[in-house]
């Protein structure tokens, strides 16, 4: 329970008040008193008050052992009554209260003084966790003409509280938080306590509001109000509350503040949330771990500030035990058309592992994706490689199909480059030719027209002159 009923504090205050009941007695009804029993009773009760409890008790104990059946009914009620007190300042709380009750139960006090054990007892019960009897004893008392505090109107409500009657203790601290001079905590946590027992959430978030004005320094306040929110789905208060104790400076704990950085996405400013996160890394309030820098990441992301994102990205995937995020890093690398980062991302991924076969047949088809993307005209070495990743897809039902489709365009790549190859070779070797026998043709007019040949149509006219004829075995 959160609401401290600070029990010993409360065992001054009765010491206190039965002190100040009986200071009355002696003097007030001495008249009443037999003679002999006043002056022993006297003597007690400056014991008493000279804070000597033991000799006082034994005093009082000698009085009833010397007189006790011979004492009138007010007699016997005034010795039990200062013995009561006794008894409590002593802490034997349950020998005070049988004296106390005693005393009541003789009917022979002055009917304010009947009231004043009455309401003692009730507090005795509470302070000593006999609920039941509590509630009885200031229930009577407040029957009578009496000016409660709002002390009182608190203790019967915990009463309530500890036996689990939570409806009946909402009256009683209702009034407790009228009578107080000025705003009471632990009046105001008791109630809290009890709203919450009774699921009156609408009832408990205005009691939050209350509190967090009242007491705008204490956390748990401001984290049940946004909570309160959230359970009832009204996430832009619940995020206002969050935001409004972060910006006084009460949050500090990482939880809180990465929660804050979520209601920031949630509510379209992921920027925000990424910021935020990221100046709480530096001040350390927020672990730089694989879960917190993933969180940062997404949230760059979120705000297409993916040259930011993928160094976070990174820098989680270099922390995490699986290639889950190196896997999604090559999928933001291949997205920014970056293939070759792409492909270490992948091969990282896999390398790590930890993944199930659907993720795993995935990576392998993007990281095939991300080496064909490399690959330019003629390069049939990187399609070889990225061939080699098609072919592990293939082992996977999920990506059969796809990984089939992609080896047979590389091989219609690679054919259509072998016949073009063929063709480009054939035409050149026909252009060469050509060139060849009119440049024959040239030297040959040369030499007929007498003219001085060349080295380079001498070597040709020789070579024509060795060549078998055309068409010849």
């Amino acid at each position: 329970m959160p609401v401290s009923l600070q029990s010993k504090k409360l065992l001054g205050s009765l010491i206190f008040l039965v002190a100040s009941l009986v200071a009355v007695v002696p003097v007030a009804s001495a008249q009443s008193l037999s003679q002999n029993v006043a002056v022993d009773l006297l003597a007690a009760y400056e014991l008493l008050e000279e804070e000597k409890f033991q000799q006082a008790l034994t005093k009082l104990n000698e009085l009833m052992a010397r007189r006790g059946d011979t004492m009138t009914p007010f007699d016997r009620a005034s010795v039990l009554q200062i013995r009561g007190s006794v008894h409590v300042n002593m802490d034997n709380l349950s020998e005070g209260l049988d004296d106390f009750a005693a005393a009541l139960r003789l009917g022979a006090l002055p009917d304010d003084q009947n009231e004043r054990l009455r309401f003692n007892l009730a507090q005795l019960y509470f302070a000593t966790e006999r609920y039941e009897e509590a509630i009885r004893f200031f229930n009577q008392w407040l029957e009578g003409d009496v000016q409660p505090s709002a002390n009182t109107f608190f203790m019967l409500s915990a009463s309530h509280y500890h036996l689990n009657q939570y409806r009946e203790g909402l009256a009683p601290i209702d009034r407790a938080i009228e009578l107080a001079e000025e705003p009471t905590r632990r009046y105001y946590e008791l109630k809290n306590v009890l709203l919450n027992q009774l699921g009156m959430d609408a009832e408990r978030t205005q009691l939050m509001k209350q509190m967090v004005v009242l007491w705008p320094d204490v956390l748990s306040f401001w984290r049940q109000l946004s909570a309160l929110y959230l359970d009832q789905e009204m996430e832009l208060e619940s995020f206002g509350v969050l935001e409004s104790a972060y910006l006084a400076g009460l949050i500090e704990a990482e939880s809180d503040i990465t929660l804050l950085a979520q209601f920031y996405s949630s509510f379209n400013n992921p920027h925000r949330g990424a910021k935020l996160i990221e100046e709480e890394l530096e001040r350390g309030r927020v672990e730089r771990n694989v879960d917190n820098l993933q969180l940062l990441s997404q949230l760059w992301s979120q705000a297409r500030e993916h040259r930011r994102a993928i160094p976070v990205l990174r820098e989680a995937a270099g922390l995490s035990e699986t290639g889950t995020l190196y896997f999604r890093l090559g999928q933001a690398l291949l997205a920014d058309e970056r293939n070759e980062d792409a492909e270490v991302a992948f091969e990282s991924a896999i390398e790590t592992g930890g993944l199930p076969d659907a993720t795993l047949a995935e990576i392998y088809i993007l990281l095939g994706t991300a080496r064909f993307n490399q690959s330019g005209p003629g390069d049939r070495a990187q399609r070889q490689a990225a061939d080699r990743a098609f072919a592990e897809a293939e082992r996977f039902a999920s990506t059969r199909s796809q990984a089939r489709d992609w080896r047979t365009y590389i091989r219609a790549i690679n054919d259509t480059e072998s016949r073009q190859a063929i063709l480009e070779r054939e035409q050149s070797e026909r252009l060469a030719a050509a060139a060849a026998d009119r440049f024959l043709q040239s030297c040959r007019a040369m030499q007929i027209a007498g003219r001085e040949l060349t080295d380079e149509c001498r070597r040709a006219l020789e070579q024509a002159a060795d060549a078998p004829p055309t068409g010849s075995n």
